[in-house]
C-alpha cells in the first residue's frame, strides 16, 4: 500500500510539473491562477520555440511582478506559481510595462514602481533561462531623478546584444542603453528626447524596434496644450546609432503633422524585417476617425505617401480605431487590421487591408471584412506574418453576459480565411477576460496569453499550431515504446518522395532537439523540430509542396549529437 501511495504521489507531481499545451481551447494552459488577481500579461518567444510570460500579481496584497518560462511543448520551466521578479511597492494605478527576449534567450523586463518614493520610476531586470537574476536581485534603476513622474517603459533588444529602454520622462522621453553585464553604457543620465521648448511641446508614449548595427528606431507623439485636449498633435520618429546619435532628420522626422488626435492615444511600431519600421496610428481630420500606416526603410526614406496611407475610404459614417500591422518580407506587403464601428458605436467589426510596397491599397477600398459588424466589441488586436500567410488575434467582448472569447484567424495573401475557413476560438472558456498578449515562434506556432476571470483573475495561455490545431506541435508523433539508449536519425521514407515524407528519430534524454532541412547550397528551407523534447522515439512529417524538385539534406542536432541525411524530392 505504501508503494502504491508513493507511486500515485509521483504521478500527481509529474502531471503538475509537465502540464503541456491543451488540445481543448475551453480548458487552456493555466500559467497562474492563485489567490488575488493576475493581470496585464506580456509574452515574448525564445529561439527554441518556447516563451516567457510575465504579469502583475496581487496574491500578497500589493502588485508584484512574476515571470514564467514555457518550453515549446508548454511545460513550465520555473516554479508552478511563477518566478517572483519584484514585490517592491507599486502605485495605486498600474501603467504599461514591457518584456523582450535577447539573443541569449534571456528575458529583459522593464516596469515602474514606487520603491524610491511617491513618484513612479522605471527599473529593468534580466533573467536567464534558468531563472537567475543577471542584473541583481533588485534590477537596475533607469532614471537619474526619482522625484519626476516616469511611465510606460519599452524594451528593445538590439542586433549587437544590448538593450535599449525608452520611457516617458515627465513630458520628455528618456532612453537608456544597458549591456549584458548590466552596465549603463551611456552613464547614469539617460539620453533625453525633448520637444520644442519655445511652444512648450510635450512628448509621450515612446515605442521602438531594432535596426542594423546596434541602432534602433523610436516612434512617439508630440503635442502642446493639455493631455486631454492637445493642440499641434504630431507623430515623430528617429533612428539612433549604437552611440545614441540621431541618423535621420534633425532633431527628428515627422510621420504625421495633420493634427486631430487625442493625447491619450498610443501609436504602435513594428519591424519590417529589413531593419526599417512600419508605423500605424488613428486620427480624424475633417470627418470620422481613420487609421493610417507608413513604412520607412533603414535609411529613413518613406515608402508610402507623406502622412501615410489611409486603410479605408469608408466615407462620413464609419469610425475606424486601434490599428495593428505586420509586414511580409517575402512579398514586400504590409497588412493592417483595425476596429470598425458605426457612428453610434453600437456595432463593431474587424477589418483588414493589404498594401503594396509603395502604400497602395490592394484589397477593396473599404477594406476586407474579417469579422462582420455586430453588437460585440473587442480589444487586444495584434497580427503577425509567417511565409505567405497573415495571422490576426483579438479578444472579443460578448455584450450579452459580459464574457470574453479569445479569437484568432489566418488569411492567405488574397484575404481568404484559412484554418478551415473560419475564425478560431482558442480561449473558449465562458468568463470575463482582460488584456491579451500574443507571439509567434519560428515554427509558425501562435501563443496567446490572457487574463481570465474564470476563478478570480488568472493568466492562461493557448497555442495554435500553424495548421490551426491546438496542443502538441503539429506533424510530430510520439511512437512510444522503450526509451532509446542513444540518439539516432533515420532515413526518410518514402525516398524519393512527392510531396510528403516521414522522418523517424530517437531522443535519449529530455533535451533540446532541432531538425532542419537545407537545399543543395546549404540554405535552410524548413524547420521541422525546434524545441525541448522528452526522451522517446518520434516521427515528424515533411510536406515539401512549396519546394522545387531536387536533392535536400536534413540535419538533427541535440546536445553533442549531430545527424545528417539526404532526401530527394521528385515532382
Amino acid at each position: 500500500m505504501k508503494k502504491i501511495l508513493i507511486l500515485l504521489l509521483f504521478v500527481m507531481i509529474s502531471g503538475s510539473l509537465f502540464a503541456q499545451w491543451s488540445s481543448n481551447p475551453a480548458v487552456n494552459l493555466t500559467v497562474c491562477d492563485t489567490t488575488g488577481e493576475q493581470l496585464l500579461p506580456k509574452i515574448a518567444v525564445t529561439s527554441d520555440g518556447g516563451c516567457y510570460i510575465g504579469w502583475f500579481d496581487s496574491r500578497s496584497g500589493g502588485y508584484a511582478v512574476y515571470l514564467q518560462k514555457l518550453n515549446s511543448l508548454g511545460v513550465k520551466q520555473f516554479p508552478a506559481g511563477g518566478l517572483l521578479i519584484s514585490n517592491n511597492p507599486q502605485s495605486s494605478s498600474l501603467v504599461d510595462w514591457d518584456l523582450a527576449v535577447d539573443d541569449s534567450n534571456c528575458c529583459v523586463l522593464a516596469f515602474t514602481d514606487t520603491r524610491a518614493g511617491s513618484s513612479i520610476n522605471p527599473y529593468a531586470y534580466r533573467i536567464s533561462p534558468t531563472g537567475q537574476f543577471l542584473w541583481g536581485a533588485n534590477g537596475i534603476a533607469l532614471t537619474d531623478s526619482i522625484n519626476v513622474y516616469q511611465a510606460n517603459p519599452k524594451v528593445i533588444c538590439t542586433s549587437d546584444g544590448n538593450v535599449i529602454i525608452p520611457w516617458q520622462y515627465n513630458n520628455k522621453i528618456g532612453v537608456q542603453k544597458i549591456n549584458k553585464a548590466g552596465t549603463k553604457v551611456w552613464g547614469n543620465v539617460p539620453l533625453m528626447v525633448i520637444g520644442n521648448t519655445t511652444i512648450n511641446e510635450k512628448f509621450n508614449y515612446p515605442c521602438g524596434v531594432k535596426s542594423d548595427n546596434g541602432s534602433f528606431i523610436l516612434y512617439w507623439i508630440g503635442y502642446t496644450g493639455s493631455f486631454i485636449s492637445p493642440a499641434n498633435f504630431k507623430l515623430y520618429t528617429q533612428k539612433y546609432s549604437a552611440a545614441g546619435t540621431g541618423q535621420w532628420g534633425s532633431p527628428q522626422d515627422t510621420i504625421w503633422n495633420q493634427g486631430s488626435a487625442q493625447g491619450t492615444y498610443q501609436p504602435s511600431i513594428y519591424p519590417d524585417g529589413n531593419n526599417g519600421a512600419i508605423y500605424v496610428w488613428q486620427s480624424y481630420i475633417t470627418g470620422p476617425t481613420v487609421c493610417y500606416v507608413q513604412r520607412k526603410n533603414s535609411s529613413g526614406v518613406i515608402q508610402f505617401p507623406v502622412n501615410g496611407s489611409a486603410v479605408t475610404n469608408t466615407g462620413a459614417t464609419m469610425l475606424n480605431f486601434a490599428p495593428a500591422a505586420s509586414y511580409m518580407p517575402s512579398t514586400g506587403e504590409t497588412f493592417v487590421f483595425w476596429q470598425r464601428k458605426n457612428s453610434l458605436q453600437s456595432v463593431i467589426g474587424v477589418y483588414g487591408q493589404k498594401f503594396s510596397a509603395t502604400g497602395t491599397r490592394l484589397w477593396a477600398d473599404s477594406g476586407l471584412v474579417v469579422k462582420p459588424l455586430d453588437g460585440n466589441s473587442f480589444a487586444s488586436l495584434s497580427t503577425f506574418t509567417k511565409d505567405t500567410s497573415v495571422m490576426g488575434y483579438y479578444m472579443e467582448i460578448v455584450t450579452s453576459g459580459n464574457t470574453g472569447l479569445a479569437k484568432a484567424f489566418r488569411l492567405n495573401r488574397d484575404g481568404a480565411l484559412q484554418w478551415g475557413g473560419s475564425i478560431l476560438t482558442p480561449g473558449a472558456y465562458v468568463s470575463s477576460k482582460g488584456r491579451m498578449s500574443t507571439a509567434i515562434n519560428a515554427n509558425g506556432m501562435s501563443i496567446l496569453a490572457f487574463q481570465d476571470n474564470r476563478v478570480d483573475g488568472g493568466i492562461y495561455a493557448q497555442n495554435i499550431n500553424f495548421n490551426g490545431t491546438f496542443g502538441g506541435p503539429t506533424g510530430i508523433t510520439n511512437l512510444g515504446g522503450i526509451t532509446p539508449e542513444k540518439y539516432s536519425l533515420s532515413q526518410n521514407y518514402p525516398n524519393p518522395f512527392n510531396p510528403v515524407t516521414k522522418i523517424k528519430f530517437e531522443v535519449a534524454k529530455n533535451t533540446l532537439v532541432s531538425i532542419k532541412v537545407f537545399d543543395i547550397l546549404g540554405r535552410e528551407v524548413s524547420t521541422l523540430v525546434n524545441g525541448n523534447m522528452t526522451a522517446g522515439t518520434y516521427e515528424v512529417t515533411l510536406n515539401a509542396s512549396e519546394l522545387s524538385s531536387g536533392v535536400y539534406f536534413y540535419k538533427m542536432t541535440s546536445g553533442d549529437f549531430t545527424g545528417i541525411r539526404k532526401l530527394m524530392l521528385l515532382k
